[in-house]
């Protein structure tokens, strides 16, 4: 389909921007026809760095494209109106555009596309047609979707499936598919084992004003471990308040799976403006998966002597957790309120 809505802007994004310098030609893949008239169209994989799936345990995290992108290269021949691109890929993993993006250069195609998933091997595949002709060497960049954040605990993806793509005559099936699979990046390392932590935990109110104002602080920090592993590094958080409302915070009491713990809970740094008050905190606690632990906070407070033109929301998050690449994506590695009642 062609969405009028997609802004010049967008289309330049997506032709131009997009192929930057993540342009990857692949030396010995021959041209994705399926028929002769057809012979030196190429098909090149589009996108930036790749980016890092958890297939599950014991298994290397897996490199796939971040979009779902290709260049037609077709230098020697023209491409007839009907001429369509088919780019298959794992649903799991991907989102697909409102509606599949063609362009050349700054100018957006004419095209329809059409979304199918196959009931066997649930691989989806997006079909775009060209419905205009191009003269050789437009080599047209075709863009149908992009990776998206798959959350806990649908984020270990076993088996993923691998994007490919192939160009050919309208209804006419092709006989060669091109991957768009990336190189995989040595920083992914080796055989892995997920892990992930959560962040939740209690809020108390500091109220002024005859209760017409009030602030939001933590009073308890809730961290668990998600597994399947356990975390590479020791739990580390920092805290984010306003200095206007909070003057100082420290860490009283720690559990861990409701047993009071010596968790070597230690202030690493603070930082203090007109506008922030952060302290960043570690522990000696590497939480497998299943462990709780709970930290209590005595928090300070200070009366404003007015109402406040604005504050800081109270946020916090988890710090310098090492492994990224491994961490799973919980979608809970941070907690904040923005419902206080300051002026």
């Amino acid at each position: 389909m062609f969405d009028p809505k997609v802004s010049r802007r967008q289309v330049l994004v997506l032709g131009g921007l997009t192929l930057g310098v993540g342009a990857v030609t692949v030396a010995g893949l021959g041209p994705a026809w399926a028929d002769t008239a057809a012979a030196g169209v190429e098909l090149v994989p589009v996108g930036a760095s790749p980016v890092a799936v958890l297939p599950g345990v014991g298994v290397r995290p897996a490199a796939f494209p971040r979009q779902l992108a290709v260049q037609v290269k077709h230098a020697g021949t023209d491409l007839p109106a009907g001429t369509q691109v088919a780019i298959s890929y794992d649903p799991r993993l991907y989102s697909p555009l409102p509606a599949a993006v063609a362009t050349v250069g700054d100018r957006r195609l004419r095209a329809t596309s059409t979304i199918t998933t196959d009931s066997k091997t649930s691989v989806t595949a997006c079909t775009v047609t060209l419905t205009e002709a191009l003269p050789a060497g437009s080599d047209p960049v075709v863009v149908v979707g992009t990776v998206f954040p798959v959350l806990y605990p649908y984020d270990l993806v076993a088996g993923p499936a691998g994007a490919t793509a192939a160009v050919h005559h309208k209804n006419v099936r092709p006989t060669d598919r091109r991957s768009l699979q990336p190189g995989r990046p040595h920083a992914f390392g080796g055989v892995a084992t997920p892990w992930g932590l959560e962040v939740s935990g209690v809020w108390n109110r500091y109220e002024w004003a005859n209760g017409k104002r009030w602030y939001y602080y933590p009073a308890r920090i809730t961290l668990n471990g998600v597994g399947p592993g356990a975390a590479p590094v020791a739990a580390s958080f920092s805290v984010a308040l306003d200095p206007q409302v909070v003057s100082d915070v420290r860490i009283v009491s720690a559990r861990l799976n409701d047993k009071a713990h010596d968790a070597g809970v230690r202030l690493l740094s603070d930082t203090r403006t007109a506008s922030l008050f952060e302290t960043r905190w570690t522990t000696r606690v590497k939480l497998k998966s299943g462990d709780r632990l709970d930290l209590g906070l005595e928090v300070k407070t200070r009366k404003p002597s007015r109402d406040l033109p604005t504050v800081k929301h109270p946020t916090v998050g988890l710090m310098d957790m090492g492994n990224h690449i491994t961490q799973r994506q919980t979608g809970l590695t941070s907690m904040s309120r923005s419902d206080s009642q300051w002026t």
